[in-house]
């Protein structure tokens, strides 16, 4: 087996590293393509019987699961991986299960946390863990905040209007934490863009990323919108 081991990273400048005083234990489940935010419903569809066991004993202990997005390796089968080292606790809200003996997980994101060290003595790779301090929104400035929410707006309405929909008023959260990781949901499908949201080290250094993604990626759009709803008037007439 090739699990990381502990320590993750080597004291700098001879000093002795300082170890977390709050450890928690963590069953793990390694996900190759999502990264979880809190806040964020994960439904799973889980056969392997090394995860149908992780489930039966977070559901007994009525405890969370991690959840860690791969650098490398793969989710199914083998264990030579290699996983990032910040991630969200899932908490399972309901288990159902199929016919064909696989269980149906729905689980809810909720506590972002950072590994200590991996454990492997389980069919399962497991972890002791520091849970990470929420800033709620501590220190953000209402200019960023509000500059994010029209800037979050703005690329919904594209969206919309890509798919030939519009919406006028986009419901966005006034927290700034929340907001930060609803809008890092958006970006579904660069998982390296999502890890980086969500290893930032507070809301505002989140919403400062984001605020340039979401530019980055209407100004990307704008164009396919233009030519969509032009091509819409052209049929019209």
């Amino acid at each position: 087996m090739s699990w990381p081991m502990a320590p993750l990273s080597e004291p700098t400048g001879g000093s002795a590293m300082a170890q977390p005083t709050d450890i928690h234990y963590l069953r793990l489940f390694l996900l190759e393509s999502v990264v979880l935010f809190p806040g964020m419903e994960l439904p799973l569809v889980v056969f392997e019987p090394r995860y149908r066991e992780l489930t039966q004993e977070c559901q007994e202990a009525n405890e969370p699961f991690g959840v860690l997005l791969l650098q490398a390796g793969r989710e199914v089968g083998g264990t030579d991986v290699a996983p990032y080292q910040v991630g969200t606790t899932a908490h399972i809200e309901q288990v159902d299960q199929l016919p064909d003996g696989r269980l149906h997980v729905s689980g809810l994101g909720r506590d972002r946390f950072r590994v200590v060290s991996f454990n492997h003595d389980r069919p399962y790779l497991a972890a002791q863990v520091e849970y990470l301090p929420k800033d709620a929104g501590n220190a953000v400035p209402g200019e960023l905040v509000q500059r994010v929410r029209d800037a979050g707006g703005q690329y919904l309405r594209a969206i919309m209007a890509l798919r030939g929909g519009y919406i006028r008023d986009v419901p966005l959260p006034e927290d700034p934490e929340e907001l930060s990781y609803i809008l890092a949901m958006l970006f579904q499908g660069q998982r390296w863009t999502q890890q980086r949201l969500l290893e930032a080290t507070t809301t505002a250094e989140r919403l400062t990323q984001e605020s340039q993604l979401l530019q980055d990626a209407y100004n990307q759009m704008k164009d396919r919108v233009a030519e969509r709803w032009s091509d819409r008037g052209s049929r019209r007439n």
